[in-house]
């Protein structure tokens, strides 16, 4: 069964994640409107359920371009580390959403996926 209600993108990007504890550089292995996976070996990595920012290079040579999101390490492997985003800043996200529009098979599939929540909601109950 398909958990993911977002489309995930490969865009050639290099990113850094930088948490208490360190950062990790590498490349930017998948992006979506939700969250990204960063991978590089031999690195430091933070330990799942850990906070802090990731900062997708759009430009390596024009930090300015940068975008940079809070984010929680959901899974640690050992060629890098899944990210949930936290917050999206309103001035990032249509750079974010550009992103992932470009590099999809469906573009406009992206614009119909920011329509439906991205959490299915439980019962409040608990039950």
């Amino acid at each position: 069964m398909q958990k993911r209600r977002r489309t995930r993108v490969s865009t050639g990007k290099e990113a850094t994640v930088e948490w208490a504890g360190g950062r990790l550089q590498g490349g930017l292995r998948d992006v979506s409107l939700k969250g990204a996976y960063v991978w590089a070996l031999g690195e430091a990595r933070p330990a799942e359920g850990e906070e802090g920012t990731v900062r997708i290079h759009l430009d390596p040579h024009n930090p300015a371009l940068d975008l940079e999101i809070r984010c929680r390490a959901v899974r640690v492997e050992g060629d890098g580390v899944a990210l949930d985003f936290l917050e999206v800043p309103a001035e990032v996200f249509p750079h974010l959403l550009r992103l992932v529009q470009y590099n999809a098979p469906d573009p406009d599939g992206i614009e119909e996926e920011i329509l439906a929540p991205a959490f299915r909601r439980e019962d409040p109950g608990g039950e």
